[in-house]
Order: structure tokens, then sequence, then C-alpha cells
């Protein structure tokens, strides 16, 4: 079999992106490799993937799970499916910073500054709300906000408790200086999902140089010397191999580093105790992962003030936490829904619905790791998210539940709640059991970031260059949210779609 040009190893938020730009080429032949089902039919798409108003992974997840703190361990969905996760989250589509993005470049990558990341921004979407220099028309990814006439009765009150608490309205959460409370910007049109798979790889998937194959399981990456040569693939309980020009890693930041640990790549100590081959020694694989922590504060609202099928969120807080010199380093949200589809159903069986308010820390310090505990591809990897680890981000998620407390029990809100369920006014009040409170119930946003960062030479824990070039080795480059070196302030599959967008126009160099 001749060789691809190139093969793309996961088909989520950078993987679909990078398909479908790449093989624009039609001398290119590009093969794109998911572990999960792939649904080409639009009409066939299931119910939970194409209600881009909730977020279902049952059907469509790994179901690896993760320590967040003290050993404490929860479900860490990923989407396993063509689109990835972009198919199966919240469909909010949120920019980080410009101070995120020159941090990236502050860190030896100057290529990521924001004033070369929004234009890629700007390519990607086709904003229908916004205008302007910040903003883009035209692109794949539809963007758009809620209409105050399509608010949910708690989503416009927790808007307007926000108001009344001082916070600015922000009409727009991509303008890059904005702050404040106002609409999620979202990646849909009406109820239904524009996933990457159906903003990028749809329109691409005729094309004779491009073929999309899903139940194809990449168990390691073949090399001679150090040179990527082609992947090994589990398909329908069958080993094969597939030869490449040039291999591009887009399995997320937990399945990328796990994969270069299984090929022979990181930490040479954990590879050996683990009986697999060294191929390239880099200490950075599987460090700095992070994630955005965050707590539910829980709430049981009057009989009929939510209803089935709403929304999940619609509007969010940005700002800025107490005494901390990081603008927007804390967003909050409010949920509501069944309380039978809440990750809390077990603790209030008698409760129908739930209200939820979600302090998340957007800008942590803490860092956590990803190991593998067996070269066999079917055991997961040990994730230790390691949340909440430093004293400045404890401190400012105890200011978030207070500020998150205040807003619940404001009389916007507070006269559509029946009870607060967790936590109760002395435990809010008292700092010590607040602490205790936040160490047992922090929980990830199913954010993951980091594990293989990009950086400068001087960077001992960099595996990438700024470019996506894994270091010391040829022909192979990673291209998702693991090569961040630092989580964005902000839902990371935005920047992850942008991320693919700017790897595009680089691949070439990877030969």
């Amino acid at each position: 079999m001749h060789p691809y040009d190139v093969i793309i190893v996961g088909a989520g938020s950078t993987g679909a992106v990078l398909a479908a730009r790449l093989s624009e080429d039609p001398h290119r032949t590009v093969l794109l490799l998911e572990a999960g089902p792939d649904y080409p039919d639009p009409a066939r798409l299931p119910a939970d993937l194409a209600d881009g108003c909730t977020v279902s992974t049952r059907a469509h997840d790994w179901r690896w799970r993760a320590s967040v703190v003290s050993g404490r361990e929860l479900p860490y969905p990923r989407g396993k499916v063509v689109g990835g996760s972009s198919a199966v989250n919240g469909c909010i589509a949120l920019r980080g910073l410009p101070a995120d993005y020159d941090g990236w470049a502050a860190d030896g990558n100057p290529a990521w500054a924001w004033t070369e990341c929004l234009p890629f921004f700007r390519a990607l979407e086709d904003d229908r709300d916004c205008g302007g220099d910040a903003h883009g028309k035209g692109g794949p990814l539809p963007i758009v906000r809620w209409r105050d006439d399509e608010l949910t009765p708690l989503q416009r009150a927790f808007f307007a408790a926000c108001r009344a608490a001082g916070y600015a309205e922000s009409a727009d959460h991509n303008q890059p200086e904005a702050s404040g409370v106002g609409s999620w910007t979202m990646n849909r049109v009406g109820r239904r999902r524009v996933s990457a798979a159906t903003a990028y790889l749809q329109p691409a998937r005729r094309r004779p140089n491009l073929t999309i194959r899903g139940h194809h399981h990449v168990q390691r990456l073949c090399f001679v010397g150090r040179r990527a040569v082609g992947v090994a693939v589990e398909h329908a309980g069958r080993l094969q191999h597939i030869a490449g020009r040039e291999i591009v890693l887009a399995a997320g930041a937990l399945h990328s580093p796990a994969l270069l640990l299984r090929s022979g790549v990181g930490p040479p100590d954990q590879l050996q105790a683990l009986g697999i081959p060294v191929v390239h020694a880099l200490p950075g694989v599987g460090e700095r992962l992070q994630d955005h922590p965050a707590v539910l504060l829980a709430a049981e609202p009057y009989a009929g003030v939510a209803q089935a099928g709403e929304p999940l969120q619609q509007i969010g807080l940005r700002y800025t936490a107490t005494d901390s010199a990081a603008t927007n380093d804390m967003q909050i949200y409010l949920w509501s829904q069944p309380a039978a589809e809440s990750p809390l159903r077990r603790a209030y069986p008698g409760v129908v619905t739930l209200c939820m308010l979600c302090p998340t820390l957007q800008q942590p310090e803490s860092t956590g790791r990803l190991r593998l505990v067996s070269a066999d591809p079917a055991v997961q990897p040990k994730i230790a998210l390691n949340l909440l680890a430093t004293a400045a981000d404890m401190a400012r998620m105890v200011d978030g539940v207070r500020r998150a407390w205040a807003l619940l029990n404001s009389p916007p809100l507070a006269t559509l709640i029946r009870r607060v369920l967790r936590p109760d006014a002395a435990t809010v009040a008292d700092e010590t059991r607040l602490r205790t409170y936040l160490r047992r119930h922090v929980r990830h946003m199913s954010h993951a970031s980091g594990a293989c960062r990009m950086g400068g030479a001087n960077d001992p824990l960099a595996v990438v260059d700024q470019y996506g070039r894994v270091r010391g080795l040829s022909g192979l480059c990673v291209a998702d949210a693991s090569i961040m070196p630092a989580i964005p302030r902000a839902n990371p599959h935005l920047t992850c779609v942008m991320i693919g967008e700017r790897m595009a126009a680089w691949l070439r160099p990877c030969a």
C-alpha cells in the first residue's frame, strides 16, 4: 500500500479541521482515523449528538475516570465519535483572553501571540450577531447568542441577579475586553449542534483524497529510527499497520500523551518499568495536565419553574476574583436540568429538577499528570488532576462559592427557589468548613489541556515546538489541546478549532 501523505489520529475539534483544510489540496492524500463511530449522513445523527442544548456523552464516551484531589475519582467524559468532544459538549464557543495567547508566546511560542491567533479565530467563525474587526463572517462554524425572549425563567433571573449585584452586562463574551454577565456564544443553529464534524468534515466528505475511518483505534505509532512512518490500528478485532509520510496526533489532551507513551516516547523510567522500548526520551509527556476546577451549588426550584427539554445553559458570568491580578479568572454558570440527568442525581433522590450555580476557576495554577499503568491500549492511564493544590487556587474558589451563594439567595433567583440544597449557610460563612467542602466536592469541567506542552528549546518539559513538531523526532506532530502551555480562560473547544486552522498551514514542515 502506498503511504498516505498525512495520517491524522483523532477526528475531534482539531483533527476534523486539519483533515478538511489539508484535503483542500487535491494532490495530498489524507487519512482521518477515529476510535468511535462515524455518522456521515446528518439525517441519521443520533438525537443526543444533534441536540446542541444538552450535554450527553453516555453513548459516545471513553468511560475514563480521573482523580481530582486526594484520590477522589470522578468520570472524565470525552467524546468517542467523529467530531470528538465537539459532538457531545455544551456547544459553548468562547475564546480565551488575549493575555492567554500572549502568555503562550512569552513561554517561547511567539507564533501564538493574540495578534497571530485572531485572524484564525475570525477565519473559523460565521458570527451571526456581531461584526467588526474582532469577528469573522462566512467561516465554517456559526456563532450565535441567546436572545432575551429565548431565555428560560431561571436564566433570566440569573442575569437579573448578576446585574443587581453590580456586575456589568456583556453583550458579546467574545469581544477581547468583555467582562460581566451575558449570553454564552454558542456553535448551534436553533437547537441543532454544529460540531467540528458538521462544520468542517461534512462539506469535505466527497473529496477522493480524503478518507475517514470510524471504529479505528490507533494502538501505537510506528517508527524507523526516530522517524514516524505509520500507525498500528485495531479495527473489528484485527490489528493492521498503515503507512504515512506525516503523522499528526489530534487525539486530545488525554489520548495524545497516552499514545506517545505507548509508542515509546516519554520519560524513560516510566516506559522501561512497563516494558515499553524507549524510542525517544521526552520527560514532559504526560506532565502539566490542567483542567478548570469547579463546584456545584445546588437548589430545588419551585414546581413548574423549569420545563423538561429546556436548554441546559444560556447565561454566563465572567469576572475577576477578589484581589486577583488576572482579569476574568473566574466564571459562574447556571445549569437547570431534570435531576435524573444531573451529576447530583444520587444525592437528592426525591428532587425532580435541579438548579445549579457553578463557579469555575479559569486560570488555575495547579497542574496534574497522566501516566500509563499498562502498555495495553485497553487499559486507561492514571489521570491525576491535582485540583486546588495551591493557596491561590483555593482562595479564588472560596471567593467564587461565596459570590455564587449570594447570587443564589438574591431576590431575582430566590423567588424561584424552593430550597437551597448545598452548601448550607454555616459552611459558606466558615472558612475552614468551606475549604473542606471544596476539597470534598471540587470537580473538573472536562476541559483537559496540556500534557504535551509546546515551548522553547530551554523548556525542559516542552514536548513539541511552536509548530507542533515533536522534539527530537521527524514526521510527527501534535495538534490539539495537549500542546497548550496553559489552559485558556474559556471552554477550550473554540481554541482547539483555532489550533487546527493555525496549524494546517504548518503541517508541511513536519516532513
